[in-house]
């Protein structure tokens, strides 16, 4: 009796060939999509320098005592104070606890300023419960000249009076680990 041939080796090899117009047509409107939703998001950071110094720094630092001008958040109130006592320490009460007085905040600023043109920085030390918001328009205060402020003056690296655009632009964040 004879075999039978197998039915595989009369069949050639077929090739599948995958259709890939739909996936992409699906890639081609997923890149749209995410171009277009894109224009509607805005990054805005403020970039804070980390607290860093050398012992010669720190040295060469306290020869002439620095402002250190300090705004520490709590839940009650607001301090603004020196650590040389190169300024007055100053309490603002909050409007609400844990909501501060960011007018009042900005003035006293403002009259330090005025005393210090050249100053920059500031340390923000916010207690461990304050809420985003609070730091954020403690920041703005801390931060921005309104046009209706004073003007302030500084002389700049050629010696020329120039007027001050920001009141403190460099903050840096002093109880980072949220600490009271």
């Amino acid at each position: 009796m004879f075999r039978r041939p197998s039915s595989r080796r009369k069949s050639g090899s077929h090739a599948i060939e995958l259709n890939l117009v739909p996936m992409m047509d699906a890639f081609v409107t997923l890149i749209a999509f995410l171009l277009y939703t894109m224009a509607f998001v805005a990054f805005i950071s403020v970039e804070t320098p980390l607290p860093t110094s050398s012992p010669l720094e720190v040295a060469e630092a306290l020869k002439e005592k620095p402002l250190q001008l300090t705004v520490s958040i709590r839940e009650d109130d607001v301090q603004i104070w020196s650590a040389f006592d190169k300024v007055p320490s100053k309490v603002i009460k909050n409007m609400e606890p844990g909501i501060p007085d960011f007018k009042l905040i900005h003035e006293h600023l403002i009259s330090i300023k005025q005393q210090f043109p050249s100053e920059n920085k500031v340390v923000i030390a916010p207690a461990g419960l304050i809420n985003y918001e609070a730091i954020i328009g403690a920041m703005d205060s801390i931060r921005l000249l309104e046009p209706t402020d004073p003007a302030i003056f500084a002389k700049n690296a050629a010696g020329v009076d120039e007027q001050i655009k920001q009141l403190f632009p460099e903050v840096i964040f002093g109880n980072i680990l949220g600490r009271d």
